[in-house]
């Protein structure tokens, strides 16, 4: 070969690294030089890639979290720097701007379906649902320019883990940013705010969904349908010696199979990674009778929360609750420190974590009963090593008055009993299927998102189906959240004839997602959407009875219906009070007879209890 017909190439020996030496023996020479030193000098820049600098600075040392906006420019930086890595835009928040979802996939793949059938787990973070606490932020920021550049090898995780991430879910929160929202926090110096554009609590809002948050939310949630997830926090409800503590996932949330494996295994081996570590992690320290020394409980995770939603999927779900009282750089290293053994554990049980939850979706397909409620077992309990500090009532050096608090020149340490077992207290029996009319859309629309299977009838129709009528409730006297919330529902069931239109919504219970749709569309869920105030105008009646002109009618059918009739005038002479009351006695024929609204506080979503009356 005549190597001085090749194209000429220049090469700048003065720009060559020290460990390049030119030999200069001719054209031919200086490309095979040029092959060589460019093979070592990629070679060198590729490793360079994986084990070099980081590609992002964090300020979490100096007290400093980052602003909304320059969390999104990281997260682009790393996007661009890496091609393994990916920035997403799904929906609308409150705020008016995008939520964001950063995927690290070690194959470039960034479609769930496709990662899902090549059965990689994915595990997904959520930060900032309260941006006032923001070390879940930093320690993702960290844990994600740590792992694409292959610090310590952790890049091998990624093997058979992608791993998705929402940089801030809160975002309107998170711009509104001050040195004065979190009064029991001294660190970091500035931090978003609580609520988020609409002022509501996302994390009180993953099935009633009335913010765009929520929704988009749910949008990723179900596209990536997660195996492990995470929702980074910091609390100020205790005082104790320890940086993280953890609340997973009600284990008995889940069948059998999976929640065996979760309290058993998975939960376990956490505590056991952390304590390997610098952060030594408990249980989330939730108290009772201001004694921690007699127990502290795993609380009940309803759906309202990020964990308890998750739950409803059988996705294993976690909430770290970082002690506000620690310095901000031990809480974000204490939160990287956890985020590295999930994904580690993740990695290394990928195929046993696939497996349990398969048997566990099939099991919900093929599960019958549901619990609604739960009670904790204050009969069982296990026993953990607990490093506080005595509780006792001091004076305020404030105020100069009494105040419950934690007296730091008290240590201690103690065996305490640590509550985390629970049984149901609210079993029903599902139906076949729900139906639920079109004119009921808020809820529809938030099934559909939530990619519940449902289909409309093709025609109109009277089906024979199972009904609730409210009893009783109680409504809550302050707003929660932006409701007023029902609770103490009392229900009557009965079998009616109901007529039902073309376009109205059947949901089977043959799928995966049916203790969602149990849990939500059951009065008595603990997050039902009646609950939540989606149905209310079933309780109001829209037909009425006046005392004058009511009379003509209720006479008519006294004459017509004798046996009724007989009745009435029954409870008139056993009852003078009744007797002597005009409205009462009209009220008792209007009620008690088909004059009655039988639309008045009957539940609108009706129960297909045979099939074959579909």
């Amino acid at each position: 070969m005549n190597y001085n017909k090749l194209l000429p190439i220049t090469i700048n020996y003065n720009k060559l690294p020290t460990y390049a030496i030119p030999i200069v023996i001719g054209t031919a020479g200086k490309l095979l030089i040029t092959i060589i030193l460019f093979t070592i000098i990629t070679s060198c820049t590729s490793e360079h890639k994986k084990t070099g600098e980081a590609i992002i600075q964090l300020s979490y040392e100096d007290d400093i979290t980052p602003s909304y906006y320059e969390i999104i420019e990281m997260y682009k930086k790393l996007a661009v720097h890496y091609p393994e890595a990916k920035l997403l835009e799904y929906g609308k928040t409150d705020a008016g701007k995008p939520l964001h979802l950063f995927v690290i996939s070690s194959d470039k793949d960034f479609n769930p379906v496709s990662i899902r059938k090549n059965n990689k787990r994915i595990v997904l973070i959520n930060n900032g649902i309260h941006p006032g606490e923001p070390c879940g932020i930093d320690a993702s920021l960290q844990f994600a320019d740590d792992i694409l550049r292959n610090k310590n090898g952790m890049a091998k995780y990624l093997k058979n883990t992608v791993v998705c991430i929402i940089p801030v879910y809160n975002v309107g929160g998170c711009l509104n940013r001050s040195a004065w929202h979190r009064t029991g926090q001294t660190s970091p110096k500035e931090c978003g705010y609580r609520g988020n554009a609409k002022n509501l609590d996302l994390n009180r809002d993953f099935v009633k969904m009335d913010t765009e948050n929520a929704k988009a939310f749910a949008t990723i949630f179900r596209k990536w349908k997660p195996d492990v997830f995470l929702d980074t926090h910091t609390t100020n409800g205790s005082e104790h010696k320890y940086t993280i503590t953890l609340i997973p996932v009600q284990p008995d949330y889940f069948p059998k199979v999976l929640s065996d494996f979760f309290r058993n295994k998975m939960i376990p081996a956490l505590y056991e990674k952390m304590a390997e570590g610098d952060y030594e992690m408990i249980p989330y320290v939730s108290y009772r009778n201001r004694s921690v020394k007699k127990g502290i409980y795993l609380d009940v995770q309803t759906p309202r929360f990020s964990t308890g939603y998750v739950s409803l999927f059988n996705t294993l779900g976690f909430m770290t609750e970082n002690h506000v009282y620690k310095n901000f750089s031990d809480r974000v290293k204490s939160a990287n420190n956890f985020i590295r053994a999930l994904v580690e554990f993740t990695s290394e049980n990928g195929e046993e974590i696939s497996k349990k939850r398969k048997l566990a979706n099939q099991e919900l397909i093929r599960q019958t009963e549901f619990a609604l409620d739960y009670a904790v077992d204050t009969n069982r309990f296990d026993t953990i090593t607990y490093r506080g500090y005595e509780a006792e009532i001091g004076i305020s050096p404030v105020t100069g008055v009494e105040r419950f608090g934690f007296n730091k020149n008290k240590a201690f340490e103690a065996e305490i009993p640590f509550y985390q077992y629970y049984y149901p207290t609210k079993i029903i029996i599902k139906p076949e299927m729900y139906i639920i009319p079109q004119a009921w859309s808020e809820v529809i629309d938030r099934l559909k998102i939530n990619d519940i299977e449902m289909f409309p009838l093709s025609k109109d129709t009277i089906l024979e189906v199972e009904v609730y009528y409210f009893v009783d409730h109680e409504n809550s006297i302050r707003a929660y959240n932006g409701h007023h919330s029902h609770r103490n529902i009392k229900l009557h069931p009965e079998m009616q004839k109901v007529q039902f239109f073309e376009g109205d919504y059947v949901i089977p219970l043959n799928q995966e997602s049916n203790k969602y749709i149990v849990e939500l569309l059951e009065p008595e869920g603990h997050d039902s959407f009646f609950r939540w105030n989606f149905f209310d105008p079933c309780l109001e009646s829209r037909e009425y009875f006046s005392s004058y002109g009511f009379e003509g009618n209720a006479q008519k059918y006294l004459d017509k219906h004798p046996e009724f009739k007989a009745k009435f005038e029954k409870k008139k002479k056993e009852d003078k009070e009744f007797a002597s009351n005009h409205r009462a006695q009209l009220g008792y024929i209007y009620y008690n007879t088909e004059w009655a609204d039988e639309r008045h506080n009957r539940y609108p979503v009706a129960r297909i209890i045979k099939i074959d009356d579909l």
